[in-house]
């Protein structure tokens, strides 16, 4: 009788255990098309203090500070055909002269794989790119700030510098990989 209960109370439990593996694979097959992928970061890093650009590889933004002191939170992607095909993500160089101007803050993007600079800011600097880093929304927090990865906003279009021939938008861009 003791078998019988046991081979019972066995086959139970493997049989429970079997929908909860069945429900795990569901869900981790389901995808989320949702158009607000990413999450809220809290980030702790003290941008007051920074000089380089600080590097989220998880989440594919660069926290950066600019000359005047506002702060950036940029995706890694550059804008156009190039960056978004091959993958390239752009790289920081905090030694590289933004201008000619020799009080300026050091510190520009550059783009592998076609060889655009970007300004601290995002802003176009050059190359064959058709507008600037594209960027998240940043909100103030008690001991750094949060960055909200889930809506992507375009680059300014054009140059840094030239005189804009409208009004820059804020529109939503996407992502270069509908999973990041």
């Amino acid at each position: 009788m003791t078998s019988v209960r046991f081979g019972a109370a066995a086959a139970l439990l493997l049989s429970v255990s079997a929908v909860g593996v069945a429900v795990a694979a569901l869900m981790a097959t389901l995808r989320d098309d949702r158009g607000d992928r990413g999450r809220v970061i809290n980030t702790l890093v003290s941008v007051e203090a920074a000089t380089d650009a600080v590097l989220f590889p998880l989440d594919n933004l660069y926290i950066v500070r600019d000359g005047s002191g506002d702060v950036h939170a940029l995706y890694v992607y550059p804008p156009g055909f190039f960056g978004h095909v091959r993958g390239c993500r752009v790289v920081w160089d905090g030694a590289a002269p933004a201008t000619a101007d020799p009080a300026a803050t050091p510190g520009i993007f550059i783009d592998p794989c076609s060889g655009a600079r970007f300004a601290r800011d995002g802003a176009l600097l050059g190359g064959p790119a058709d507008r600037g880093l594209d960027y998240f929304e940043l909100l103030p927090g008690v001991d750094g700030v949060i960055v909200d990865t889930r809506k992507l906003y375009c680059g300014a279009a054009g140059i840094a510098g030239a005189t804009p021939t409208a009004t820059p938008q804020r529109s939503p861009c996407d992502r270069v990989h509908p999973d990041y």
